[in-house]
């Protein structure tokens, strides 16, 4: 606007210079609008750029390689200030092979001493000073495979003469057999081989014929094996006093899906959903889950009581990390609040390792707590919007940061997700190597093996040995042995 079209605005009285007040007015505010939705959105997208693994819940390997950098130079120094030399420290015990029973050994090898100083040439006949020192080696065998050939006779009645051919039973009709489909599975989900990997080492290490459809169908027999352990673990899910649960994505033919694991002390349960939800949540814990559970702050979990659940300490001081990197008072307000959640871990830490009782950790946590929900409250009453819904959220669910402590005169209950996290890693690898998989009969798989593998890890049980007398008793029609633990031994 020109001065001569302020001027006749003026000269046309009272009521048009209000008009073009407010007209001003709303064009002002429309403006200031539109900067304050690009301020946040420059906002957002400066917190997307400063994202890592130490503010967020993204992985380590997905940090930009100058972090990576960064932190190995961290770790550089940071050995350089200790002083350490290599390998085992003072004082460290040390770790050797023990000799197997003497019945075990397959072969012996005498060593004799080549000649005396004194020249003479030892030849096995002289006395002999004590027990041999003895140094144990462990060889393979030459591997092949045993061939078993199943016969059917054809045999004539001789009441009517007619021929009838022998039928094959149920475990004689593959190609392989049960010890072949458990080593196959061991392969394919344990060690994350592709069917092809797979297909090389039965053929180049066990000698084995195999084409990549043997090796899938082989699988897939296994899968079918693995059925009913998998529902036994589920349901022993759903009883669970504790349970520690994650999800990370998955993928079935290229489209989004979700993989959730629900790991107690001694079992665990995967399963694939299509979506990230609450109904996927419960139809892993259960409708009428009663335990506690472990989780990050996800709202799939939600639908439990607040003192149901125990907040991952570790996930809130990422994002406690990511406050306290943002300007003015809500990053002072930030750092401090890292200070106070990392000296929760400690304390819980020094309980766990000195062996204090629940009274003990409660007074350690005292203050902790007061200081932490003042600072909070400050937060959501502070001018940064987005600090303040995340301390408004955390105040909400304020008593699930505490559960660990509050009853753990009762149950022991972590104070962070570590164990769900280490679970569902292994599927992570797999998703990376593998891509996800093709079919709903692939997903089942996963579930099933994914969830044997990590159970027998928790009960520290040889995965191999369980799949092998799985697939046999399968192979003659028997039960298939159970992987839930004593009743007395599901407590953590």
């Amino acid at each position: 606007m020109e001065r001569k079209d302020a001027e006749a605005i003026y000269e046309a009285g009272r009521e048009a210079v209000v008009e073009a007040l407010l007209e001003a007015w709303a064009g002002l505010e429309r403006v200031t609008g539109a900067l304050e939705g690009l301020r946040g959105r420059i906002d957002e997208l400066e917190r997307q750029i400063d994202r890592d693994s130490t503010n967020s819940s993204m992985a380590p390997s997905s940090d930009a390689p100058k972090s990576r950098a960064e932190r190995r130079r961290l770790a550089k120094e940071a050995y350089k200030r200790s002083m350490r030399k290599s390998g085992g420290q003072p004082g460290h015990e040390g770790k050797t092979r023990e000799l197997v029973a003497r019945e075990r050994v397959d072969e012996r090898v005498a060593h004799l001493p080549g000649c005396c100083g004194c020249g003479h040439a030892f030849d096995g006949g002289e006395q002999q000073i004590g027990a041999p020192v003895v140094h144990q080696q462990f060889e393979l065998p030459v591997i092949g495979p045993l061939v078993i050939e199943h016969r059917r006779l054809r045999l004539v009645c001789p009441a009517c003469q007619k021929a009838t051919l022998g039928a094959l039973s149920a475990g004689a009709r593959s190609g392989f057999g049960p010890r072949l489909d458990a080593h196959i599975a061991m392969l394919a989900g344990v060690f994350r081989l592709s069917r092809e990997d797979v297909r090389r080492t039965v053929v180049e290490v066990f000698g084995v014929p195999a084409s990549t459809g043997s090796i899938d169908s082989a699988i897939m027999r296994m899968s079918a094996v693995l059925s009913d352990p998998w529902a036994e673990l589920k349901d022993a899910i759903h009883k669970a006093e504790v349970v520690h649960a994650d999800e990370t994505t998955w993928r079935l033919a290229g489209a989004q899906q979700w993989l959730w694991v629900a790991a107690s002390a001694l079992v665990a349960c995967y399963r694939i959903d299509p979506s990230r939800s609450q109904k996927a949540a419960k139809a892993l814990l259960g409708e009428d889950f009663g335990g506690f559970v472990v989780s990050d702050r996800y709202a799939g979990y939600h639908f439990l009581d607040v003192l149901q659940q125990q907040l991952c300490w570790s996930h809130v001081i990422r994002q406690l990390v990511e406050v306290s990197q943002r300007p003015g008072p809500s990053g002072r307000r930030g750092k401090q609040l890292v200070t106070f959640a990392r000296e929760v871990i400690a304390a819980h830490r020094a309980y766990l390792q000195h062996g204090h009782d629940a009274d003990w950790l409660s007074a350690q946590l005292a203050p902790l707590r007061t200081q932490i929900k003042a600072l909070l409250e400050q937060c959501a009453s502070g001018q940064h919007a987005r600090t303040a819904r995340f301390a408004a959220g955390l105040l909400g669910e304020y008593q699930a940061l505490w559960t660990f402590c509050d009853i753990a005169s009762e149950l022991p209950i972590d104070a962070t997700n570590n164990a769900a996290e280490r679970a569902v890693r292994h599927a992570v690898l797999m998703r990376k190597i593998q891509g996800g998989t093709q079919s709903q009969r692939g997903s089942r798989w996963i579930e099933r093996i994914q969830s044997i593998r990590e159970t027998c890890r928790l009960q520290n049980r040889p995965v191999l040995a369980w799949l092998t007398d799985a697939a046999t008793a399968a192979h003659h029609g028997l039960p298939i042995p159970t992987l839930l633990p004593a009743a007395a031994a599901q407590s953590p």
